[in-house]
């Protein structure tokens, strides 16, 4: 009897689905959702590259699917992703569980509306006072290098793990701005934390169980409650760190804002004088918002910079052009300045040309994080109907390996970001590591400045290899999707070069 009433809830649901459905949605994939479960059984370990194939399948650049009864329209080609992004109807942010459960609407990445417009705009007036973007931050980049190439130093040669390190080194420069202090190497404390930042982008993704199905942390099986105890247990220690250091922090400057803290602090201090009615300038904005600026800041950049390895061990050919145009360039005009620098920027084409290659194969952005739009009224694109908040996902990878605007896209070639001539730097539209539109990353300027200086400084100074090259490297297989694109883990030998 159970299985009978069973069967006839799934038909009856089934029917109820269908007549649901909205009318003139973009082409779906070339397999049925499943009831409750929608396509999530069959986008794989990347979905991103399951999307575009669906894509390519139905031979349209726009596409539904759903995760869980969620739907979503996942857009294929840049310029469909432009007239979306750009268009304030698509400006609000999906709010999956995981992630609402944590910040609430608050902070500055899944804020919406006029909180996020009031914080995103108040972050970067005040990061910008102190610096972020600004030519004489490369010297509080620099310090940061020299820390983690005196670390590789000790280890004269011996494999290491360099995640950590690049991780530790980036999450010190947004320290300085949210924070106003570092952190030694040598602090238990705070390697701790950045290792659980690491471990949250493995854990979080937009298309987990847990996300579609809320209810299954309270089931104790691992199987389904997936990660989200200890994706949970990780955020409330960062969460807590954050607020400690709020708490610890000097209110009594009265002068020019140190960093984003004083900055926020001295807002508040001002709304509570002037009795202002509905402020955000609360404790609990300031916790997410710093959380965001310190979690946005570190793993995105420390993930590009092992790509950036990872391409370099693949292109050993293309790794020796780099050192030679930086070496001969340095020995001529700056043989006696340690690094590297921004200034030397424009005269190193090749070197620029390669960071952005590997930003582009790299394609660290996925359909997770806070890449995810949702739309806030029934509108259409592309002449098909998108029902009111649907989430919108722009697929970065399909734009990054689309051949109508990168000729052959899965080869490595940094020349195809250089003018005819190879003397200067050429960016096509479609390329979009960093998003676009008002919800574009913030922190693109310093995350580009921090990419130039440890690339170009670390390939100048050292050789390296990996000893287990088969296993380890191999940018077409070994690579994981989460909350980013990044490369398994991997050992590399440094060794020192002469020049």
């Amino acid at each position: 009897m159970f299985l009978v009433l069973s069967l006839i809830t799934c038909c009856v649901y089934i029917i109820y689905l269908i007549f649901k459905k909205p009318k003139n949605l973009p082409p779906g994939p070339p397999i049925y959702a499943l009831p409750l479960f929608g396509h999530l059984l069959h986008l794989g370990k990347h979905p991103q590259e399951t999307l575009m194939k669906w894509c390519q399948q139905s031979k349209s650049d726009i596409t539904h699917c759903y995760f869980g009864q969620q739907l979503v329209i996942v857009l294929n080609n840049y310029s469909l992703i432009k007239e979306a992004f750009m268009d304030d109807n698509y400006s609000a942010r999906a709010q999956p569980f995981i992630f609402e459960e944590h910040f609430h609407g608050k902070g500055l990445t899944y804020a919406d509306g006029e909180r996020w417009l009031i914080h995103r705009k108040f972050a970067m007036d005040s990061l910008k006072k102190v610096g972020m973007g600004k030519l004489f931050l490369q010297d509080t980049i620099l310090d940061e290098l020299t820390d983690v190439f005196s670390v590789i130093d000790k280890e004269e040669g011996e494999p290491l793990n360099i995640k950590g390190l690049l991780t530790h080194g980036l999450s010190n420069i947004i320290c300085g701005f949210a924070f106003g202090q570092r952190f030694s190497q040598d602090d238990k404390k705070f390697r701790h934390i950045v290792s659980l930042i690491e471990e949250c982008f493995t854990l979080g993704s937009h298309d987990s169980w847990i996300t579609i199905f809320p209810l299954l942390r309270f089931i104790p099986i691992r199987s389904l409650g997936g990660n989200y105890k200890q994706f949970s247990k990780n955020f409330k220690q960062i969460f807590s760190f954050a607020k400690q250091l709020v708490e610890q922090h000097n209110t009594d400057n009265d002068g020019e804002d140190k960093d984003y803290i004083d900055a926020f602090l001295k807002q508040a201090k001002n709304d509570q004088l002037s009795q202002k009615e509905n402020s955000t300038f609360d404790m609990d904005q300031l916790i997410s918002s710093i959380t965001n600026l310190f979690i946005g800041g570190t793993e995105t950049t420390s993930t590009t910079l092992r790509w950036a390895l990872v391409y370099m061990i693949e292109n050993a050919h293309i790794l020796e052009k780099v050192q030679q145009e930086i070496d001969q360039y340095m020995l001529i005009h700056n043989n006696n300045q340690l690094y590297v620098r921004m200034e030397d920027k424009p005269f190193l084409p090749y070197t620029t040309a390669t960071i952005l290659e590997i930003q582009r194969c790299g394609n660290i952005a996925t359909l997770g994080g806070s890449t995810m739009h949702r739309n806030l009224q029934n509108t259409t694109l592309n002449g098909y109907n998108i029902p009111k908040n649907s989430y919108i996902a722009a697929n970065f990878y399909a734009v990054h390996v689309d051949e109508r605007q990168f000729t052959q896209p899965y080869q490595f070639d940094p020349t195809r970001f250089l003018s005819d001539d190879h003397k200067s730097v050429r960016r096509p539209a479609a390329f979009i590591p960093f998003s676009i539109g008002k919800k574009s990353c913030p922190g693109e300027s310093l995350a580009n400045m921090e990419l130039f200086l440890f690339f170009t400084n670390l390939v100048r100074a050292y050789n390296f290899h990996v000893v287990n090259k088969n296993e380890q490297i191999n940018s077409a297989k070994f690579y994981h999707t989460s909350l980013t694109r990044a490369p398994y883990d991997f050992y590399v030998s440094f060794s020192k070069r002469l020049y």
